[in-house]
């Protein structure tokens, strides 16, 4: 009867276990093909057809950009949707996590659409005109320290985030165990990482004169929309671990001391 109950409790872990790593998956065409086939439309395009690239997929109105603004609301979305699971609000850490990933959406979005004026077109008051370099409502045209910098904490936070840790974890697997282990990025988010960091690095490279010929036309605006991207796929696998483990019957994560 004990080894029994034993075969019962390892067969319910083995299934926990499985059902655990399938909440980290994502269709492949959502990880891997599509930011891959836009990456090679964008480069194809600037590339080929530099006139019409410029006329509708650079600027604020542009393909790109608002691209951005798209992904960034999607992010919102996800964001609001963990935060109406119980698990999530019961686990305080959880929560404040992504809020902080709310809050952060929010401003990056409004700061990317200049808080509407790109759409609605009101004019930057004269004082403002002063203090923002491009004559937007927005901060991060006032300062570095709300621009380059942040920027700068975001590409090392993809860097560590999306390439270093997914690849650790596939060398040694307990990386993806623990009480932190849901905020681990997952791997589904290495393709998009790092088609951000080449097509910033080939452009920086260029500037130094390795090579003549270039991937995308503006880089750092395509390296911010697979940031975002990035981002969205991460909070689609989060709040898919959050499911997963209430499917299981666990909390949003792990107690102490289990």
């Amino acid at each position: 009867m004990s080894h029994l109950s034993e075969s019962r409790t390892s067969g319910a872990e083995a299934q926990t276990t499985l059902r655990l790593q399938h909440s980290d998956q994502l269709p492949a065409w959502l990880w891997l093909w599509m930011p891959l086939a836009l990456a090679a439309v964008l480069s194809l395009i600037s590339q080929v057809y530099p006139v019409f690239y410029k006329a509708y997929f650079e600027g604020e109105l542009g393909v790109v950009e608002s691209l951005q603004v798209v992904v960034l609301l999607a992010c919102i979305a996800f964001c609001l949707r963990i935060l109406g699971l119980p698990e999530v609000r019961r686990d305080r850490l959880v929560f404040l996590w992504i809020v902080l990933g709310l809050l952060g959406s929010i401003f990056i979005a409004g700061e990317e659409a200049s808080w509407g004026q790109h759409y609605v077109g009101w004019a930057t008051p004269e004082t403002w005109q002063s203090l923002n370099d491009q004559g937007e409502t927005n901060l991060h045209n006032t300062s570095s320290w709300l621009d380059q910098k942040p920027r700068t904490l975001l590409e090392i936070g993809i860097i560590v985030g999306g390439i270093v840790i997914p690849l650790l974890a596939l060398w040694r697997p307990s990386l993806r165990e623990g009480r932190f282990a849901i905020f681990l990025p997952p791997l589904a988010g290495l393709p998009v990482a790092i088609i951000a960091e080449f097509a910033k690095n080939w452009e920086r490279l260029l500037s130094h004169g390795f090579w003549e010929m270039s991937t995308f036309y503006r880089a750092s605006e395509v390296q911010e929309l697979y940031f975002y991207l990035f981002i969205l796929l991460y909070l689609m696998v989060f709040r898919n671990r959050v499911l997963g483990r209430r499917v299981a019957g666990l909390p949003a994560r792990p107690v102490a001391g289990r």
